[in-house]
């Protein structure tokens, strides 16, 4: 593996790309069925987020996570955006969505808040690979 080959611009691009994502699908997309599912109100969700520090941790992991993606992609000598689409859909289906139907089963949770959670990162996973696999 080639650690410098890894284009650190695109990999800060894809994690921010990502928190917007993030931000877009637990808010005006999906917030109102999620906090429904998560058998909160929606009162109850404003009054959770006290801090926006809190953001960073998140971030810190879409950092990882977009240089692990770009590392793979590149050792894998792939490139072009179906290619790098292709890797991160593999990643979110293979990676992600396995522990978060688990924790669906074991959590006694909705088949439609399973279908929320985990395709946030495999939809978030695709775009980045398709732009990682571009850049």
């Amino acid at each position: 593996m080639n650690f410098s080959s890894v284009n650190l611009l695109a990999v800060f691009v894809v994690a921010i790309l990502h928190m917007v994502l993030g931000f877009l699908w637990y808010g005006p997309l999906f917030s109102k069925p999620w906090t429904k599912l998560m058998g909160m109100t929606e009162e109850q969700l404003r009054q959770g987020s006290p801090n926006p520090a809190i953001y960073m941790i998140p971030f810190i992991g879409a950092l990882i996570s977009a240089y692990v993606m770009a590392l793979l992609i590149g050792s894998l000598g792939l490139t072009g955006l179906l290619a790098g689409a292709g890797v991160g859909l593999l990643l979110g289906l293979g990676i992600f969505a396995p522990p978060f139907a688990a924790n669906s089963v074991f959590g006694a949770k909705s088949f439609k808040l399973f279908l929320i959670d985990a395709g946030y990162p495999i939809i978030s996973f695709a775009i980045m690979g398709a732009i990682l696999g571009v850049w």
